[in-house]
């Protein structure tokens, strides 16, 4: 006898059988129970959730011959039945959309529709994919589907319900099937492994379950390769190296890396991974993942790991805060490796920034702007001669302790402890280093866009006012509502907890260099620059050079 696949195997046979789709199971049943069977259902659902399984127990249950009508539980012993589970019953069509899409294919389903069923009481046509029908072939359907004999019972399963038009959707019985969960996935891999007269550990059925993302389908295939791979009993080592992840010593020691201070052993472990061979994007995934769990375990919602004491101790060393960030980054990471082949270099830096900390920042120095606000109006306007400034020899950066503070919106009101001090200097600096880290890490890239129109004009105590010129008043207005969002940037990469607000500045023109309104400039004040020009200068770190030397002189 020809081998079978698990997942043919194992096919669920009675409604019954069906995991975790209960909601779904005991509709249909109560509705053929009642009489009351629909002409059109819609089962939507990802892949392996079990939606052509229950479009055939439909079919038996219309058509099983150890009664005089449809049952709720087929017998699965008579010709019906048998022929329905064998895939060669002549009255339950099985159409593929995918590979049979035109409007050719449904005008074919069309006329065979109108004669009767040849053996059973119902001709079941059961539409996989059917998304991917064409438009004129989806018009072509709708009136059969509206309209349809007696005798004929159409089931269309999808995985994009959204592809499927209105007209289609509203003349179906629409069921949404969702995906297994771990605990789900797992008590049928324990089945399917002792039906097969094999064994496996605990933390090996944990792992294919988690695995296969809700699909009971790629449970069993995992798990088919896993038991063709090992001769005795299954163990998670089996599984790590069907999968290809990685173990859970390595990301425990990585996370040992990642929370000490230690830059050379984050190249090593790197440099170490990748000549034993392991693929970047996949222990990006399992690195993600492991301290996903490691803040499970940390927030107490996640007991599988309490008793072990590496676990214990490492959920210890991190803040709930930065674990969060590390699964960020690692996330982040793994997503872009899709674009890029640098892989090394791609891990690397995901575990540099991983292992990042708030810097402090030198003593601020004074900064004055003037803003005048004109009576009865929100509306600043800056004047850019205003503008001195003394710069004092920066301090030597104190020494941070161990701990991360985290970033709370709360706290960054200029009131409370702003964390690191700065200078306005400082952020005008690193000013694009904050957009790109909005735009990439904190995926904010319309708050990065609209913040690139403004320049940071004053720093006063824990407060930064950024400018606008009258043309980008509408980006000034976006940032402010999304403010929160720059001011988690300025803390991530200066460590400062700064207030952010905006005001309009006057437009470039012929008044810069000369002084505001009603004030002299200060003797001993350097000329202020275009803000384009403190661009140039921040970028190329570079000075201004007055060249007083004619061109034309020879």
């Amino acid at each position: 006898m020809a081998y079978i696949s698990l997942y043919r195997k194992y096919r669920s046979q009675t409604f019954d059988d069906v995991i975790g789709q209960d909601h779904v199971v005991r509709t249909i049943k109560n509705a053929i129970k009642a009489g009351r069977i629909g002409q059109g259902y819609l089962f939507c659902g990802s892949r392996g959730t079990g939606k052509t399984t229950v479009a055939r127990l439909i079919a038996k249950a219309l058509n099983c011959q150890s009664s005089d009508g449809p049952i709720p539980e087929p017998c699965n012993k008579c010709d019906a039945c048998v022929s329905i589970t064998e895939g060669n019953a002549v009255d339950v069509i099985e159409m593929d959309a995918a590979s049979n899409r035109g409007v050719d294919d449904v005008d074919a389903l069309r006329d065979g529709v109108k004669y009767a069923p040849m053996q059973f009481r119902y001709k079941v046509y059961i539409i996989d994919e059917a998304h991917q029908l064409s438009a004129t072939a989806k018009d072509a359907f709708l009136k059969t589907l509206e309209e349809p004999p007696p005798h004929a019972v159409f089931i269309l399963a999808t995985t994009e319900a959204q592809k499927i038009p209105i007209t289609i959707r509203s003349r179906c019985q629409q069921f949404d099937f969702r995906r297994g969960t771990a605990e789900e996935i797992g008590g049928r891999l324990r089945y399917v492994v002792e039906g097969e007269g094999a064994s496996i550990d605990d933390d090996a059925v944990e792992l294919v379950a988690r695995a296969a993302n809700g699909s009971y389908r790629d449970s069993l295939s995992l798990l088919e390769q896993v038991m063709a791979y090992t001769e005795g009993a299954i163990t998670s080592k089996d599984v790590y190296t069907i999968l290809g992840a990685v173990d859970e010593d390595i990301l425990l020691e990585l996370g040992e890396v990642l929370s000490s201070t230690d830059t050379a052993a984050a190249f090593a472990i790197s440099d170490r991974l990748l000549r034993e061979g392991k693929d970047v994007r996949e222990l990006l995934k399992s690195a993600a993942n492991h301290f996903r769990d490691v803040l499970a375990l940390k927030v107490g919602a996640d007991s599988r790991h309490k008793s072990d004491e590496r676990w214990a101790s490492q959920a210890s060393g991190f803040t709930q805060d930065r674990l969060v960030r590390i699964i960020d980054v690692f996330s982040a990471a793994e997503k872009d490796l899709k674009w890029n082949e640098q892989h090394r270099l791609g891990l690397e830096m995901a575990l540099l920034r991983a292992m990042m900390r708030p810097k402090e920042a030198p003593v601020a120095v004074a900064s004055v702007v003037q803003c005048e606000a004109p009576a009865h109006t929100s509306e600043f306007k800056f004047h850019p001669a205003a503008v001195t400034a003394s710069v004092p020899e920066p301090a030597a950066p104190k020494a941070r302790k161990p701990s991360v503070e985290v970033y709370n919106h709360e706290s960054a009101d200029g009131n409370g402890d702003g964390g690191a001090t700065v200078t306005l200097a400082q952020v005008q600096r690193d000013w694009n280093k904050v957009l790109r880290h909005i735009q990439k890490i904190l995926k904010q890239p319309n708050i990065s866009a609209l913040a690139q129109q403004g320049h940071p004009i004053q720093l006063d105590g824990h407060v930064l006012t950024l400018g606008f010129t009258h043309k980008w008043d509408f980006h000034r207005e976006r940032v402010d509502k999304g403010s929160e969002w720059v001011e988690r940037g300025l803390w991530d990469i200066l460590g400062a907890k700064l207030k952010v607000k905006t005001c309009v500045v006057e437009d470039a023109g012929d008044d810069y260099g000369g002084s505001s309104a009603g004030s002299e400039p200060s003797a001993h004040s350097e000329p202020v620059q275009h803000p384009l020009i403190n661009d140039v200068l921040t970028i190329f770190d570079g000075t201004v050079v007055e060249d007083d030397k004619d061109p034309w002189e020879e």
